[in-house]
């Protein structure tokens, strides 16, 4: 039942830095990390530039994607804040529904937050951000 949500939940079209769409499709195969953050946020400022260094370190041969899900107010503040970032996000208009549900389901209840999600769609951390950047070489950080 909780396979079925997640997978549903990603099903959708995210998009890159560039505005390129990416669907859930060119991701398989892939573990996610879906990133709940903002840029109000004083834990996400300090927090998303060490993520950004380990995805940049390991995204790759690991065969990782983030997703980042945003919890800001404003779109434009969003929208500057993901400039910053180097992997791809949940469209703006889907964060109070969709996203919703991922923090939700996920069952995070505060920000940073990343869950990691297997290639099958099966939780496997739901609450993985203090383990990516203090042991990165822990991938996939069951």
């Amino acid at each position: 039942h909780a396979l079925l949500n997640i997978r549903t939940l990603l099903d959708t079209t995210y998009t890159d830095r560039s505005g390129y769409n990416v669907t859930l499709s060119d991701l398989s195969g892939k573990y996610l990390g879906l990133y709940f953050g903002a840029s109000w946020c004083p834990h996400c400022q300090a927090y998303t530039p060490k993520l950004v260094e380990v995805y940049n370190q390991i995204h790759e041969a690991d065969n990782w994607q983030v997703i980042w899900v945003t919890r800001d107010r404003v779109e434009e503040a969003a929208d500057s804040y993901f400039t910053h970032m180097p992997w791809i996000r949940l469209q703006w208009a889907e964060k109070d529904t969709r996203g919703l549900a991922m923090f939700q389901l996920t069952q995070q209840k505060f920000i940073p937050a990343v869950t990691m999600v297997d290639p099958e769609y099966n939780v496997i951390n739901p609450e993985a951000n203090v383990e990516i950047v203090t042991h990165p070489k822990k991938f996939p950080w069951t």
